[in-house]
């Protein structure tokens, strides 16, 4: 037996919770969740472009993952792009595979293609493309300033593609400096932050995660759970990685309930400290 199966048989578990195995709609949906996929909606129905931000391991892939996932794929179709420090050109080729077109060698003529293409699938389908670009913090100001070219159709009448910008909070300071950013900062009219769990929505975050898994009954404590806010900040990966640790190490003690003193042990073991065990 793996040491997988052994935290799931010990606790009664049907998959493992914190971890990427939970499906879309069992992502647990806060308040700053719910808010955040109400922008896009708003943005998805009214504009052309929506700013979404949140420090490293908020929730944005999860609130990005949910919105997509529930939209209806007859009339909008998703592209996903990971940022880095790309120019214009690459974007719109990384597009265009997404879409299955056949992608030009150069960016310039890529760009084209992808513009053409857009106003294609609009037409002829009546679907309406919506571009996520994630980590923006990651793009040179020459090609944000170059997405704008991206929303322009029919002497901008006409609103053919939905663009989603995801990035860490700095963003906001990146869009305030140079002034040839100030025509796309205008443009997005929607702006999102997300914040960190509570410390009521961490419990709640821990305890929804362990119920998809197949585990009604409290495994964690409520100090448990109010201690692993305190060193989280109610982000959501550090609570996963937590929560993570100290089911294995309650398995490995056989310990059904997870206690405070548990937390102490496995961050003390992040920080390299030796346990002495009796």
């Amino acid at each position: 037996m793996n040491s997988t199966d052994a935290v799931k048989n010990f606790f009664g578990l049907v998959k493992m919770p914190f971890s990427k195995l939970i499906g879309v709609n069992e992502l647990y949906r806060s308040s700053s969740f719910q808010e955040a996929c109400a922008r896009l909606q708003i943005g998805l129905e009214n504009e052309d472009v929506v700013l979404l931000s949140g420090a490293v391991g908020s929730g944005k892939s999860n609130v990005l993952r949910y919105f997509t996932h529930n939209l209806d794929s007859n009339a909008y179709r998703s592209i996903y792009i990971a940022a880095d420090s790309f120019k214009i050109g690459e974007i719109a080729k990384r597009a265009l595979t997404a879409l299955n077109v056949e992608v030009p060698y150069n960016g310039s003529a890529a760009l084209r293609k992808l513009q053409q293409t857009i106003i294609k699938i609009n037409r002829e389908k009546a679907i309406k493309p919506l571009l996520i670009v994630d980590e923006i913090q990651e793009l040179p100001t020459s090609t944000l300033v170059s997405l704008k070219n991206l929303l322009n159709y029919n002497m901008d009448s006409e609103i053919y593609l939905f663009l989603i910008l995801c990035g860490q909070n700095s963003i906001y300071e990146k869009l305030r400096l140079p002034p040839q950013l100030e025509a796309l900062s205008r443009r997005i009219r929607i702006r999102y932050a997300l914040r960190p769990l509570s410390v009521e929505e961490t419990g709640h975050y821990i305890s929804h995660q362990m119920k998809v898994c197949g585990v009604e009954q409290s495994v964690f404590s409520d100090d448990s759970k109010a201690a692993i806010f305190q060193h989280s900040k109610g982000t959501i990966s550090e609570i996963n990685a937590i929560c993570f640790e100290l089911l294995i190490y309650a398995t490995a003690q056989s310990k059904q309930i997870i206690e405070p003193s548990m937390l102490e042990v496995i961050l003390q073991n992040r920080r390299g400290v030796p346990q002495h065990h009796e």
